[in-house]
């Protein structure tokens, strides 16, 4: 009878990691990165990146928050940046399914033009297996336009052993057009892969690419990217390779350095060398979330990768067809 009860209470021991009380995500990063022309212009781009995320679950409730400061100075003559505050809370309706809503505060600063403040909300559900998860969020940016709102809808699924399929389609209201993304993506051993492509309905211009790394070991790994566009609605058609590498002293810290040439069909050149500190532990639970992060991932080697991220959608830009 005793040994019926140890293993009886060991097995429900087991079944409460998915509605645990603890901290269950965290993340920080810093990100630098410097702009130049490679004819010798004097027109030099830097970008200070810094971000924090962190969740919590007591029970089948999801506690979460953002935060992050992007900017954006050009030489000594402009500087952008955007702050953003992001809270939500979800609940676990079962181990798969979430839904749950947020509220998000954005600071806009520009040399000249002063500040500004945004408030908007967004609301979010998903389903999520091992292997296959779709999910939806609809967001209002901004409170004070009630006929601005963006739906995003996410779905990825393992197809094989390390081999993952995904796609991201976001629609804004009145426009009759949608922002899509595309990847596949292969992480097994000391290999990691991943190919996107990016566009919109009604434009005719595309962006697609492929990043990877080699794991030496569980410290060292190089990286290398390539990203490359198309079409007539595109401002100006470039390719950009990027090459780095990164370095793990603890588990879950790390520092990366990347070189990236890009180069326009207009003529122009532009060398971009980042570098980056970065400390994550658990795993988070939003899907849209997650596949948000990776998508923008893909997009950080070419032109996407060093504008400021103004925290509304993430291919709203690529609807109007100018980044």
């Amino acid at each position: 009878m005793i040994k019926t009860s140890i293993t009886v209470a060991a097995l429900s021991v087991l079944a409460v990691p998915a509605f645990a009380q603890e901290v269950t995500y965290g993340s920080f990063s810093l990100d630098y990165s410097n702009i130049s022309p490679e004819d010798g212009g004097d027109v030099d781009v830097t970008t200070f990146d810094l971000e924090g995320k962190g969740e919590y679950t007591n029970g089948q409730f999801l506690i979460g928050a953002g935060i992050a400061n992007d900017k954006f100075e050009v030489e000594d003559d402009f500087e952008f940046a955007v702050r953003t505050l992001n809270v939500y809370a979800g609940y676990a309706i079962t181990p798969e399914a979430l839904v749950g809503a947020g509220y998000t505060s954005i600071n806009l600063s520009e040399d000249g033009f002063g500040d500004e403040d945004i408030n908007g909300f967004d609301i979010f559900g998903q389903y999520q297996t091992g292997a296959f998860g779709v999910a939806v969020n609809y967001s209002r940016p901004d409170e004070d336009f009630d006929d601005f709102d963006i739906t995003t809808f996410y779905a990825q699924a393992e197809v094989a052993p390390g081999v993952t399929l995904g796609g991201i389609v976001e629609s804004v209201s009145d426009i009759d057009e949608k922002g899509y993304l595309l990847s596949a993506e292969y992480d097994a051993g000391q290999i990691f892969g991943r190919g996107y492509y990016a566009s919109a309905t009604e434009q005719d211009f595309a962006i697609f690419g492929a990043r990877g790394a080699y794991r030496f070991d569980q410290a060292i790994s190089l990286t290398g990217a390539f990203e490359t566009t198309s079409g007539d609605d595109f401002f100006a058609d470039y390719t950009a390779l990027s090459v780095g590498g990164e370095y793990a002293f603890a588990p879950g810290v790390a520092v990366s350095a990347r070189f990236t040439n890009v180069d326009s069909d207009e003529g122009g050149s532009a060398d971009i060398f980042a570098l980056g500190l970065t400390y994550e532990f658990g795993a988070r639970q939003r899907l849209d979330q997650n596949m948000t992060d990776a998508a923008l991932d893909d997009l950080e080697t070419g032109f996407v990768g060093f504008q400021p991220n103004i925290g509304v959608g993430f291919l709203s830009s690529l609807q109007f067809g100018d980044l």
